[in-house]
């Protein structure tokens, strides 16, 4: 599984490369997406175009992935931008339909390769079509504006409905690569769902792209001991290989513990739902 960190914080970026980290992103993404993930306790990136360039003459040997904003009147710009500025991948959020991916692939024009990512109902619903168009390189399926859009209370309720199983079966077909949700810390207690939990579903599904959660930005990215992040890094890729060796018996079991402690957390949030919005804590 090829691991990405979000950063725009060259010595952070640095040692994740040197930690094992594959993907460095920059995340410009901003239009729009206060407004709809209001109440959600979630990440809104403060990454500026300029950081491309920094990046770029920053790693050695991991990929910089850019995550642009959803397309708009001036994405030609944004896009030329963020190519001359050194991306190897260019990855578009929330997007709705074919057309918008063709404009996209249009606008990159093979300067870059590509990541879809699936985080509105209508790209869920027209993913079979749109895995048919020339040009993706790979997709992810973005949790917590899917969950926002189907109306989950929980972030991982699409993995245990059987939505992410749909798209990954569609994924699996094609042979694209693809990955859903955040790696959190394992070495984490405080969280609702246990971390390895949906480490071991990933795998199970087959995701081979992998997202560093914010577990590790805001834990880590101002302030670390020596050696912290490669040790993280390393009990990460020593879970996805034990993991990837379990048996269909134990996948399933994990599977079933999944859904009970996504249950149990939405249980929970239910029963705030008159006071606050439930925030999604990965």
């Amino acid at each position: 599984m090829k691991l990405c960190l979000i950063t725009n914080q060259a010595d952070f970026a640095r040692e994740a490369e040197q930690a094992g980290v594959d993907r460095i992103m920059l995340d410009l993404e901003r239009r729009g997406k206060a407004q709809r993930q209001a109440g959600k306790d979630l990440f809104l990136s403060d990454h500026r175009i300029e950081d491309v360039r920094t990046l770029r003459g920053t790693l050695t040997t991991a990929t910089l992935v850019v995550r642009i904003n959803a397309l708009h009147d001036r994405s030609d710009v944004e896009i030329e931008q963020v190519i001359e500025g050194g991306a190897d991948l260019v990855m578009l959020p929330y997007f709705r339909t074919i057309e918008d991916v063709r404009r996209f692939f249009t606008l990159v024009s093979g300067r870059a390769r590509t990541i879809l990512l699936v985080e509105t109902t209508s790209a869920v619903d027209n993913l079979n079509d749109i895995v048919d168009e020339h040009g993706i390189d790979e997709i992810y399926i973005g949790l917590n504006d899917l969950s926002i859009g189907l109306d989950r209370t929980v972030i991982f309720e699409p993995v245990c409905d059987g939505t992410v199983d749909r798209l990954a079966a569609i994924l699996r077909k094609k042979a694209i690569p693809f990955g859903f949700g955040g790696i959190a810390r394992l070495s984490a207690s405080d969280l609702p769902v246990t971390p390895e939990v949906l480490l071991a579903e990933q795998v199970r599904l087959g995701a081979s792209l992998g997202w560093l959660g914010r577990r590790f930005r805001g834990d880590m990215e101002t302030s670390r001991d020596p050696g912290e992040l490669a040790a993280e890094i390393a009990l990460v890729r020593h879970t996805i290989a034990r993991w990837s060796r379990a048996s269909v018996e134990d996948s399933r079991g994990n599977s079933i513990r999944l859904e009970h402690e996504v249950n149990a957390w939405r249980t929970r949030m239910d029963s705030r739902k008159t006071t606050s919005t439930a925030p999604f804590p990965f």
